[in-house]
């Protein structure tokens, strides 16, 4: 049972992954192949992606939508895994609105999303003004007016990979708060403590492992993600909400550039990879001072 289960890694994981560290080493122009061939180019295409102002942007944008999303994440998490463990009528129900986003693919979160806050048919849009709260439509996905690094754009594509993520953050802290023994919020109790203190001198300390974990999950996954900034905008407006993803994807697929495509995926590669590695290095620190 072993042998099939490694060799459907290499096949569907480390081949793909080396074979497209290769190609960031080429010149692998497909418009040009059958002239040039594909030559050994060293870290050429490294450094056409690095001068490169977009992929640039697209860093950036990463690294600002990764951490409001890790960020917003956990203290939504903590408060809706409060919500789900507290005994009241209705629990049930609660429960699985929370957990329903978890049950919709990023690909059919997106889609469903983007109608949703498209700019001439939006449903949101039209509540908002028959409410009286604006008085014409916002470019939720097309507003290319910024405030520094934040714009309408990013904030809604970062909201919708919070919706579709949250649940597992929840799912996870609900998890954790419920191992921790009830005895400690009955000696708060008993010293006259409130439920600020409880969260502050029990939830709190005995989840940060969990925390801790958390954030390095949704760190690695939002620095790769694609589906629903693709979905959404395709990196626009004016590359607004372009992130390392998408910048590879349509290097490949629109301008035919496996070369640099290759290379940003590898860029994507090596941050995650110094990533775990400074996060297992101090867990390990942490452990041997325990």
């Amino acid at each position: 049972m072993v042998l099939p289960a490694i060799l459907l890694t290499l096949i569907l994981g480390l081949i793909p992954m080396f074979t497209s560290l290769g190609w960031s080493f080429l010149e692998y122009d497909l418009l040009r192949i059958q002239e040039h061939g594909t030559p050994f180019v060293g870290l050429e295409n490294y450094r056409t992606i690095l001068s490169d102002d977009r992929f640039l942007r697209s860093i950036a944008n990463t690294f600002l939508m990764t951490g409001l999303v890790v960020a917003i994440a956990l203290v939504l998490g903590l408060v809706l895994a409060h919500v789900m463990r507290a005994e009241y009528r209705g629990r049930v129900i609660v429960r699985v609105l929370i957990c329903t986003p978890w049950f919709v693919p990023p690909v059919v979160a997106a889609a469903i999303w983007a109608w949703l806050l498209n700019a001439d048919r939006s449903p949101i849009n039209s509540a908002l003004m028959d409410a009286g709260l604006i008085e014409s439509n916002i470019r939720f996905l097309t507003d290319s007016s910024t405030w520094g690094p934040f714009s309408i754009p990013l904030l809604s594509v970062t909201a919708v990979r919070i919706w579709n993520g949250l649940p597992f953050v929840v799912i996870f802290l609900l998890a954790g708060m419920q191992s921790i023994p009830r005895d400690l919020y009955e000696a708060v109790d008993v010293d006259g403590g409130n439920l600020w203190s409880k969260f502050r001198h029990v939830t709190l300390p005995l989840l940060k492992p969990i925390l801790g974990v958390l954030a390095m999950l949704l760190l690695i996954t939002g620095i790769g993600h694609f589906e629903i900034n693709y979905i959404m905008t395709g990196g626009g407006p004016n590359g607004l909400t372009d992130v390392m993803s998408v910048y590879s994807y349509l290097q490949a697929f629109s301008f035919f550039r496996f070369d640099l495509a290759s290379a940003a995926g590898g860029m994507v590669l090596l941050i995650t990879g110094v990533i775990s590695v400074i996060y297992i290095r101090s867990q390990l620190r942490n452990e041997d001072k325990s």
